[in-house]
Parts: C-alpha cells; structure tokens; sequence
C-alpha cells in the first residue's frame, strides 16, 4: 500500500507540471507554412482578421508568396486593417526581391508584376513614415520592368504618363503614346482614355478626333464593365461625344473593330446610353503617325529562368483561387 501511495503521488505530481515537462510549449503554432497560409485565407474571408492575420504573418515570413501579396493588398488598402504604407510596402519589395526575374510565362508572374507597380507608385510619391524618399527616377525603372518584361499594361500605362509628364524621366510624347498603345491594345480603360484624349485634342500628337473619340468610346464601356468608372473617364467621354459632329461619329464607329472587338456593333452615333461592354482586342492599334521610339515594350528575354519552385510548392500551387 505504501508502493502505491508514492507512485500515486509520483503521477499526481508530474500532472501538475502539465506541457511543460514535455515540451509541448515548443511545437509550432502551425503545421507547416502552408497551412498557415490556407488557415489565414480562410479565416479573412469569414472577416476574422485577429486569426486571418497571424497565420498569414507566419507564412509570409516563410516565403509564401500569396500569404506576402494578401497582407500587402490589405495593408495598402486599408479596409480590413489601418492602412500602413510602410508595411505594404515592405512585403511588395519582398515579392520583387524574390521573383523579379521569374519567367514571364509563369503562372504567379502576374502577381510579381502587379508588386513591381506598387512599388514603382511607392517611390513615386514616396512614404514619410519610413522614412522613403520619393524617387520617380527609380519608380520609372521599375515600371520599365514590369512593362517590357512581364508586359503588365498598369505598368505600361503608368510609364507612359511619366514619359508625358516628363517626371522622373525625360519628356518624350512619342514613347509615352507608344506606351499608352501597348496597354490600350489590352483594354486598359485609363490608358485608352488618356491616349484618346490626347488625339482628340491633338497635344502633343497630331490631332485624329475620330480614333480619340473611338478610344474613349472604349474607354468610357471598359471601365463601367468594371463597375467602377472614375469620373475624369466619364468626363472626357461626355465633353468628346458631345462636341462631335455626326461625321466624327461615324468614322469613330467604323475604327473601333480595329481598336478592339465587341458583341454587337458599338453605335456612337445613337448616344452613350446604346453603347454596350467591350471584349478583348484583335489585332494592332495602330498608333497616331509619328517616327518609332527607340525603347519599346521587348520581347520576354529568352534565357528568362524557370519558375521559383517556391512560388507553387507554398502557396499559389495549393490554392484553386487567386490569392
């Protein structure tokens, strides 16, 4: 009876030590990166940021690439969480450190080109609180990269309203309009209305009415398709339709299968209430006459390296969604 009191007392003792004496305070918080990273998706989309945020931080911090993109979206958007510049900021650059040479065929290079962006708008205007200069000069760079490398058309855009501003860059119209082009030629409503407005109004290029009006036609019908139409787009094509004459009309309405293909034909001259979505372009946009810059948007480099293993095997691969 004495044996069995001290053993009962032996294991009453070691219970009350608890995890401690076995180590368990020592295992991870998650199994592995990538469950953090589907833990945290799901928690954010049930709006459980107190869970949603710690899982993605986790995975972020051991290279998940969706998990760096998703808390960089939140932070620069500021909806869910207080928006924090300088944090959104930090986990884009991790992304273009990682995979700014990453094959523009992969399947997460769409992703690293919407980071570059983000990076080149950060320098742009710069973040007081890090504190980060504004820096045009490198923001022009790195939408460079992204325009003519992975042939993203915001970077496309973005760099060809520098080209016209002449910030961060030396001012040159006909490569901003070559730009423009190459991201209009992609249903960008910003750049199609931009570069409609500079042909309808002939600055810095030769005035075409009938194409600008054409292009901000596209423009004005991509960006409500989009269910967000900014008012500098609607503006424009309001002030262009209706200073147009029904011969302007006419030929903008016989450009636009050139400028981009919809269902049923667009009818301009029948007012902006009958004008319907358009769909994805055919074909080149021919550009307004001028000679041919020197820089353009290149080819993908043929030695490009192969996708970063990392980019699928933690993240992207195992999710069925974007992120």
């Amino acid at each position: 009876m004495r044996t069995s009191s001290l053993a009962l007392g032996i294991v009453a003792a070691l219970m009350m030590l608890g995890p401690v004496a076995v180590g368990a305070d020592d295992l991870p918080p998650y199994a592995s990166a990538t469950e953090a990273y589907r833990e945290g998706v799901t928690a954010l989309k049930g709006g459980r940021m107190v869970v949603a945020l710690p899982a993605l931080e986790y995975a972020a911090k051991r290279g998940v690439l969706g998990a760096q993109l998703k808390l960089a979206r939140l932070y620069a958007a500021g909806h869910d969480v207080p928006e924090d510049d300088a944090k959104a900021f930090s986990y884009f650059q991790e992304i273009a450190d990682q995979y700014a040479d990453i094959s523009p065929s992969s399947p997460i290079a769409k992703y690293v080109g919407e980071s570059l962006v983000a990076l080149g708008q950060y320098y742009t205007t710069g973040i007081p609180a890090i504190p980060l200069p504004a820096n045009p000069s490198y923001a022009a760079d790195i939408y460079r990269h992204a325009a003519s490398y992975f042939g993203d058309a915001e970077a496309q855009y973005q760099l060809g309203r520098l080209y016209l501003s002449g910030e961060g860059v030396e001012k040159n119209p006909s490569l901003a309009v070559n730009w423009l082009a190459t991201a209009a030629k992609k249903q960008h409503a910003a750049a199609q209305a931009t570069l409609g407005e500079l042909l309808w109004k002939g600055n810095e290029v030769r005035q075409r009415q009938a194409r600008g009006l054409a292009l901000l036609t596209l423009a004005h019908e991509n960006s409500k398709a989009e269910g967000d139409e900014p008012k500098w787009i609607a503006d424009l094509y309001q002030d262009a339709f209706a200073k147009s004459d029904n011969a302007t009309r006419k030929e903008a309405e016989l450009l636009l299968p050139e400028l981009g293909t919809t269902k049923t034909p667009v009818v301009i001259n029948g007012g902006p209430d009958e004008h319907i979505v358009i769909e994805a372009p055919q074909g080149a946009l021919a550009l307004p006459s001028a000679a041919q810059p020197a820089e353009g948007p290149a080819t993908p480099r043929p030695s490009a390296p192969a996708p970063a293993p990392i980019g699928l095997s933690v993240g992207f691969g195992a999710q069925p969604n974007q992120p």
